[in-house]
């Protein structure tokens, strides 16, 4: 089968729908929506249009999504202080979304394992996890493959850089598909894969400008530097 992979949306809905646009002229059997998927600008809408998707869209989990969570419980437990110190797009974030987006982030899981032509199964995760305890902490990118080794699958699929990188190390071929939301690239646009016979990086134009208005409207803290570090190349 062929495999789509969306990471680090952030909240960019602009982004996400002509990402997701993109994704469904490609055909896939899936799409992997890989993990910090609220935090920004829209997360309610965000979340609103990936659970729409239904069983074609399978999410994990990112550190902001754990971290909404845990500020929107903070919040519902009136909780104020310690919400202080939450991320302010976190915790604004957290006040937008419901309990039903809630109680989605807080299910998803820490990485999956698809089948892709070609490639064999692919493990789909995050970085900034540990691939055998889901457990979520800082990771260094050149030590990943130390970090997964004894793990079954030979291609991963990480994010967190937020910049699109296919490389081997360890026996390995470690994939970042790239940011949808917020890259940190030489041109605008949203960046996703395809994995199927090969790994196929992947940029999709929109209109930025449009996007950029939009979000800064949000009313999210931080929302026109958001906007603008996107909307410029690096």
């Amino acid at each position: 089968m062929q495999i789509a992979a969306l990471y680090d949306i952030h909240g960019n809905v602009p982004a996400m729908e002509a990402a997701l646009h993109a994704c469904r002229a490609a055909g896939p059997s899936a799409v992997v929506i890989g993990g910090d998927i609220a935090a920004g600008p829209m997360p309610s809408d965000t979340l609103d249009i990936l659970m729409a998707l239904g069983a074609w869209a399978v999410p994990i989990q990112g550190p902001t999504d754990r971290a909404i969570v845990e500020a929107y419980d903070l919040r519902s437990a009136g909780k104020t202080k310690e919400l202080a110190a939450c991320d302010p797009v976190v915790a604004w974030a957290a006040k937008e979304i419901t309990g039903r987006h809630r109680d989605f982030l807080a299910n998803l899981p820490a990485f999956v394992v698809l089948p892709a032509d070609g490639l064999g199964d692919v493990r789909f995760c995050r970085a900034d996890v540990d691939p055998k305890a889901g457990i979520q902490e800082q990771v260094d990118a050149p030590g990943l493959a130390e970090r997964f080794d004894g793990v079954r699958e030979r291609v991963v699929v990480v994010g967190g850089s937020h910049r699109a990188s296919s490389r081997t190390a360890g026996g390995r071929r470690f994939v970042d598909p790239g940011s949808v939301g917020l890259p940190s690239e030489d041109l605008p646009g949203a960046y996703w894969a395809l994995f199927g016979d090969e790994v196929e990086l992947q940029r999709t134009e929109y209109n930025v400008k449009a996007a950029t208005r939009r979000i800064a409207r949000s009313g999210m803290p931080g929302a026109r530097a958001y906007a603008s570090s996107f909307a410029s190349p690096q």
